[in-house]
């Protein structure tokens, strides 16, 4: 039989993307069922991990890492996940801090926690980049937020 895909690159593209955060949210939910809280942190370090490798890799494609560069490296993975259609509604700009308001999940969470152990590969990201900045979540749709706030800051 011969495979008669007449499929677009860019629907393969984002079929693929959805097909990955399909299986790494069944992934998660298994491990946080199979060992509750300690899953989470488990979660958590393999997305530790993962934002280290990726911080790698953004240090020697950024000029800077100053708040704007490490943001705009952030939104660049955003629109990446976002497989695009629109995730980011609004970034709000000003000098000790930039914030990324998504308006939906693209893994669809409904647990606040398993969000934050999520994230912490965002959160690796902008810390590794510049110890000097701070990432946290704001508002967020798990915790029933009509958006996610993807907070970047300096260090007070």
């Amino acid at each position: 039989m011969k495979n008669k895909n007449t499929r677009t690159i860019e629907q393969v593209y984002r079929s693929a993307v959805s097909g990955l955060y399909a299986r790494l949210r069944s992934n998660y939910d298994f491990i946080y069922r199979k060992f509750g809280d300690d899953g989470l942190k488990l979660i958590a370090d393999m997305s530790r991990e993962y934002g280290l490798s990726v911080a790698e890799r953004a240090k020697s494609r950024l000029e800077k890492t100053d708040l704007e560069s490490v943001a705009g490296y952030l939104l660049r993975i955003f629109d990446t996940v976002a497989r695009g259609q629109d995730l980011v509604s609004t970034v709000e700009e000003s000098k000790d801090r930039i914030i990324v308001r998504v308006n939906r999940c693209p893994l669809d969470f409904d647990n606040p926690d398993m969000c934050q152990a999520h994230t912490t590969m965002e959160r690796t990201v902008v810390e590794t980049l510049n110890p000097r900045l701070t990432y946290r979540i704001g508002k967020s749709l798990p915790a029933g937020d009509g958006c996610c706030e993807h907070i970047i800051e300096v260090k007070k």
